[in-house]
């Protein structure tokens, strides 16, 4: 089974598949400043929820980007449903190969996605290239919670940063970091167990399915990393990135 197909068991059904919540999906809007007219591009948009709310409730308009169809499916039905599809559009397409056409944004978000491009500081450099002069990014990822990680799990995860690495990067690029907004343990918890939930649905759905026993390592693999070493060393959070105003 491909990693989109495992991506689409575990985390298909989730609104966010992120550990955010709706309600600090909305606040990040808020610290964003966005507002009606706004364009905003979203790669790896999932089921276009973060789409969604910011349409609703900020008059945003723009385009996601998404690589798994069923995802774009949902994401549409979603737009449907809030009367957005004519201001949002998704489109079924690998973001790193997405060429808008000349077309630029006055926002770029990624949410858990920067692995799209190969971390983090690529992100923020392809990322860029979408923006009007003034545009900013929201950029949400893991970070290390430590300096000091056990060594059999940080080799398991080479492209997570520490949060100085990433001002560090956004710096590089001629941004600074304006806010950070943290997902609390309480979500770390919530999206972890609907993963395993899901997986677990999943398999009791389809017994004779000839790649269950591959769900089910999935499975065992994701909540003994979590248990074991997850919840103590990484965190997440969303960073609004703004033009820097070094001289």
């Amino acid at each position: 089974m491909n990693f989109q197909d495992l991506v689409t068991i575990s985390q298909g059904p989730l609104g966010i598949m992120n550990p955010f919540s709706q309600e600090k999906a909305l606040l990040a809007g808020e610290m964003a400043r966005l507002s009606e007219g706004m364009t905003v591009i979203d790669f790896g948009c999932g089921n276009g929820t973060l789409l969604g709310i910011w349409g609703h409730s900020f008059g945003v308009c723009g385009t996601g980007i998404e690589i798994r169809e069923e995802a774009c499916s949902n994401a549409g039905e979603l737009l449907a449903k809030l009367d957005l599809s004519e201001n949002i559009h998704v489109f079924l397409a690998d973001a790193s190969l997405y060429d808008p056409e000349d077309e630029t944004y006055n926002v770029a978000v990624s949410f858990g996605a920067s692995q799209i491009w190969g971390g983090i500081p690529d992100a923020i450099s392809s990322m860029k290239s979408f923006l009007k002069p003034d545009g900013i990014m929201i950029i949400g990822e893991r970070y290390w919670k430590k300096d000091s990680v056990a060594a059999e799990f940080s080799r398991e995860w080479p492209e997570i940063m520490t949060e100085y690495e990433i001002l560090q990067s956004a710096r590089e690029n001629g941004y600074d970091i304006t806010r950070v907004i943290r997902s609390s343990e309480d979500e770390w918890d919530d999206y972890e167990s609907s993963i395993w939930e899901n997986c677990l649905d999943w398999m009791a759905e389809n017994p004779d399915h000839p790649e269950k026993d591959e769900v089910y390592n999935y499975f065992l693999r994701i909540q003994e990393e979590y248990l074991a070493y997850g919840r103590e060393y990484i965190g997440w959070a969303a960073y609004i990135l703004v033009p820097s105003l070094s001289p």
